[in-house]
């Protein structure tokens, strides 16, 4: 990582940008959603804030684009 670089990313939620560590990063395991705690989970991630209104409204979003429901 270059010095003075801070990542970036856009919760899938609201739309609004954030730094990376201070959002929250979800992937799917074995067909669920789940909270990637450890931010190692393998495959892409998505980024989502911290607000439950987001968090519902990415779920949503998402169960809908993977087809999980």
């Amino acid at each position: 990582m270059r010095r003075g670089h801070v990542p970036v990313r856009t919760c899938r939620g609201c739309g609004r940008q954030g730094v990376k560590t201070t959002l929250i990063r979800m992937g799917v395991v074995a067909g669920a959603l789940v909270e990637d705690q450890g931010k190692q989970l393998p495959g892409k991630g998505i980024y989502c804030c911290e607000q439950q209104e987001c968090r519902a409204r990415m779920a949503k979003k998402l169960r809908k684009v993977l087809r999980l429901d």
